[in-house]
């Protein structure tokens, strides 16, 4: 499944940076994620100039920033603010995510471009990790925004079927991740146990056939996981089938 996984959560990132680049959001941050702010934008200088070792203090610090962000999104200490926060916080970290497995493609010389993104999303992963966890989140925590706000213009409805590509890719990609086994439990569970959280809020915009789509993924996970996580394999199939199909989902 190793090689599977790596060639979906490759493109599963990049759908989701085009996902977030046509949210349709516009303006700059509010002063009320700075030291969140301030750790993208060092590391997102600094990937501008190729990968930084794991020892950065860059690459740390948007770790421990993005680690935060996992428990504090939606609270007062890293409000929700509409188009502002999805720009901001999911935007911010697509587009460091999207840069690591980036790395060197023009310089491509007889390698395929998936070939050269798999390359880096398996020599990068543990940069990527949390970064990918919070990316997860926080696409799934702006949702219920995004459907409350839809417009029906043209405009609008191929904006939300980028995002709508984006979020399948995004769910499907972890859900691969969580069935690969040399990721180690620790990691697999982290991801089962995300993706059993924000399910619901992730189904709002998918169809009933993406959703039933990640249910046969998720059947195919649950077979490789340890019996202590099988409940919460369950429990992503039953938020998935059981959230409410309004207008993003039938659109």
């Amino acid at each position: 499944m190793k090689s599977g996984l790596f060639r979906s959560s490759a493109y599963a990132v990049l759908l989701l940076v085009v996902a977030a680049c046509d949210s349709g959001g516009s303006g700059t941050s509010a002063d009320t994620t700075p030291g969140f702010t301030a750790a993208a934008d060092a590391l997102a200088a600094k990937l501008k100039s190729g990968a930084p070792a794991a020892s950065d203090p860059a690459v740390k610090a948007f770790e421990t920033e993005s680690g935060k962000a996992l428990q504090t999104l939606g609270t007062p200490a890293l409000p929700l603010r509409g188009f502002e926060s999805y720009d901001d916080l999911c935007g911010k970290t697509a587009a460091i995510v999207g840069a690591y497995v980036n790395l060197e493609l023009d310089q491509a010389r007889g390698a395929s471009k998936a070939e050269i993104m798999t390359r880096n999303a398996t020599q990068y992963l543990d940069q990527m990790f949390t970064p990918l966890l919070f990316l997860a989140h926080c696409s799934a925590a702006h949702m219920p925004f995004l459907e409350k706000t839809a417009g029906d213009d043209v405009a609008s409805q191929a904006s939300l079927k980028s995002v709508r590509i984006g979020t399948w890719g995004q769910v499907d990609g972890l859900l691969q991740m969580a069935g690969d086994p040399s990721l180690g439990q620790e990691r697999r569970r982290r991801i089962v146990d995300l993706v059993a959280a924000d399910a619901a809020n992730f189904a709002i915009i998918l169809s009933p056939g993406q959703r039933r789509d990640l249910a046969g993924t998720v059947d195919a996970v649950r077979a490789t996981l340890p019996e202590s996580d099988k409940a919460q394999a369950d429990k992503i199939k039953a938020n998935l089938a059981g959230a409410r199909c309004g207008p993003l989902c039938k659109m």
